[in-house]
């Protein structure tokens, strides 16, 4: 939308408004070099958040009744006007995120803003700047509240004379290529809630000034060049909620007097060169959500007090000195999302208690001298070979690449089986005296009636006789609401038969060609084969008119609603899972006996999914048995095929 206002075409009632806000609003399009001249009453314009170009106009300086300005994220350019200036009443200027410019040092805005003795706001940030502050900034306002600079390009250093604007709350300045000492005069700054000055190339100590800023809250001096220690009057802070000191030339250790300040909630002091042992008063940071004391030199044991700290989410500890072992306490941090403890000299076993920290989402413990078994629960389960690399002697499953642990080696195994034999043969055999002669008779009832012993065997267990009104009452007479699924030959209905049982039905469209050598190829695979993997028959109903497989209901349905759905969700270790799963059943179908099944429709949409998220390989209607003369029984090919075996 082009902001196209004619505003002497209706100048009676334009002149009268006194607040046009219209942020947001997709406005494209130059501010009008006339529109203060027709505005003479308007006390608030905001127009932030659109797409205004070109400059703002000089003319802007006659609606003197302005109190707010904001015309943050726009791309408006040029030299912020002189004319503002004239806005004696202004108390709110909003001109961040746009691409203004200073002008030279005589006349720059912070100059002829001094006239502004209302201003308690003043954003500049994220403009290109690119000039020294002037010493005039110290003749500001003093009801200046807010002063924003971060992201100008501002070169040289912090003036002295900010110590002036004595009712500053916030005070930033991050971001830019400011150098020297942070001046002494900060301290004056009573007020002030939020300093922040990092990211530029401050050097100097931190000054032991600053902790007279006692309603500080905010203290964020990080990426620059300060040396020397900590200040140990930072405890006099007692407001402070956020500390970050990270990445700068700090050295000595970290004072004891700030972990007194037990109402920090982040504290960022890494990549310094702190050195010392951890004090065991850490653990009176009762609300502390992140701590960072990554990249320093601090040495000896990590205190069990860190235990107490039930609210930390990130906790890095990562590239120091430290040694001995890792707190079982660590259990107790339950809201832990992240922990890095990499490249230090720890040594003893990982905890167990880990196991309990459900929400963690990253470990790296890699780079120590850790030893024995990794453990296997909670979020193990998702953490891989990276987080455990270059330790003593880790142990644990293949998958974290590193040896097998020794109780659950082959060699241990054997000596557990038979330590087990001892008590279980003499059971074994006195139960095969009864189970023989059953099992002999069994046998010969099979050879007469010319059955495979294997496939009669599994039946024993799964197969039922299950008529045509039982699956009618099951299934509710095959109601849509049963309906789990439609397919090429038929569709499938989930039913539950009289004794509780939960099955799932397959009945065949005989409308359809070829339907009948899909029920045929589909009976010939399940009557030959047995496996964890694929999908278990429970009977079949055949008559003149009707066909269907009974077989075994899986709750989770197919694995294509699982890929392809907004509503849930596969982690790695089960896609892994799956994946082994589907290979397995592959396997058997082409190696497991002397005639190969080839599938020829392996599809997502094929691979069911039971209530342990096992996957069984289903709908064998288009599969083909090779002989030994490559002789095949096989259905129609049809336009869905999935995966096909390079066998076929």
């Amino acid at each position: 939308m082009v902001l196209l206002v004619q505003f002497h075409s209706r100048s009676s009632i334009i002149s009268t408004i006194q607040t046009i806000c219209m942020g947001l609003s997709k406005f494209s399009g130059h501010l009008p070099s006339d529109m203060g001249f027709y505005l003479p009453k308007l006390k608030q314009l905001s127009l932030y958040g659109n797409k205004l170009s070109g400059i703002i106009p000089s003319s802007i300086s006659n609606a003197s009744q302005l109190t707010l300005l904001d015309l943050n994220g726009n791309s408006l350019s040029g030299i912020i006007p002189e004319a503002l200036g004239n806005l004696r009443l202004l108390q709110w200027l909003g001109l961040e995120f746009n691409n203004l410019t200073m002008g030279i040092q005589e006349l720059n805005p912070f100059s002829y803003l001094s006239n502004c003795k209302y201003l308690r706001f003043l954003a500049f940030a994220f403009n290109p700047l690119h000039n020294f502050l002037p010493n005039s900034i110290g003749n500001l306002s003093l009801s200046l509240e807010r002063l924003y600079l971060s992201s100008c390009h501002i070169k040289g250093s912090i003036l002295a004379e900010l110590g002036n604007l004595s009712s500053l709350i916030i005070l930033e300045l991050s971001n830019n290529k400011l150098k020297g000492p942070i001046p002494t005069t900060l301290g004056r700054l009573h007020m002030l809630q939020a300093l922040s000055l990092q990211a530029n190339e401050l050097e100097g100590h931190i000054l032991s000034d600053l902790c007279h800023l006692k309603s500080l809250y905010d203290l964020s001096i990080d990426s620059n060049k300060l040396f020397g220690h900590i200040p140990t009057c930072i405890s006099n802070l007692t407001f402070l909620r956020y500390l970050y000191l990270g990445f700068n030339q700090l050295t000595s250790m970290i004072p004891l007097s700030l972990w007194s300040l037990t109402n920090l909630l982040e504290v960022d002091l890494s990549s310094n060169s702190l050195t010392g042992l951890l004090s065991f008063e850490i653990g009176d940071m009762k609300v502390m959500r992140v701590l960072n004391l990554s990249r320093n030199q601090l040495s000896g044991d990590i205190p069990i007090t860190i235990g107490g700290l039930i609210d930390l989410t990130n906790l890095s500890l990562a590239i120091n000195q430290l040694e001995g072992s890792i707190p079982e306490s660590f259990g107790k941090l339950l809201s832990l999302e992240i922990l890095d403890l990499s490249c230090n000299n720890l040594s003893g076993r990982i905890p167990k208690s880990l196991e309990a920290l459900l929400y963690l989402k990253y470990l790296n413990v890699s780079f120590n001298n850790l030893r024995g078994k990794i453990p296997t629960g909670g979020p193990f389960v998702h953490f891989w070979s990276a987080s455990f690399i270059s330790n003593d002697a880790l142990c644990g499953a293949p998958r974290l690449q590193v040896p097998p642990c020794e109780e659950d080696s082959p060699k241990n195994k054997k000596l557990k089986v038979s330590h087990l034999m001892k008590y279980l043969l003499p059971a074994i055999g006195l139960a095969m005296l009864v189970v023989i002669p059953s099992l002999a008779y069994k046998i010969c009832k099979t050879e007469n009636l010319g059955l495979p012993l294997q496939a009669d065997l599994y039946n024993l267990t799964t197969w039922r006789r299950i008529s045509h009104q039982e699956l009618l009452l099951a299934t509710e007479r095959f109601n849509s609401s049963n309906l789990l699924g439609q397919g090429s030959f038929g569709s499938v209905y989930k039913g539950t038969l009289s004794d509780g049982m939960n099955i799932a039905v397959k009945v065949l469209n005989l409308q359809v060609e070829g339907a009948f050598k899909c029920f045929d190829a589909e009976c010939e695979v399940l009557r030959n084969a047995r496996h964890r993997n694929l999908v278990k028959i429970i009977s079949i109903c055949s008559n003149i008119d009707f066909k269907a497989l009974v077989l075994e209901y899986m709750p989770n349905e197919n694995l294509e609603k699982w890929l392809y759905s907004h509503d849930r969700c596969l982690n790695f270790l089960q896609r892994l899972n799956i994946m082994i799963d589907v290979a397995s059943a592959l396997e058997y179908l082409h190696y497991g006996f002397s005639t190969v099944i080839v599938h020829c429709d392996l599809k997502p949409s094929n691979v069911l999914l039971d209530v342990d998220m096992v996957a069984h390989v289903a709908d064998f209607g288009m599969a083909k048995l090779l002989g030994d003369e490559n002789s095949m029984m096989q259905t129609m090919t049809l336009t869905t095929l999935g995966y096909m075996a390079p066998e076929y």
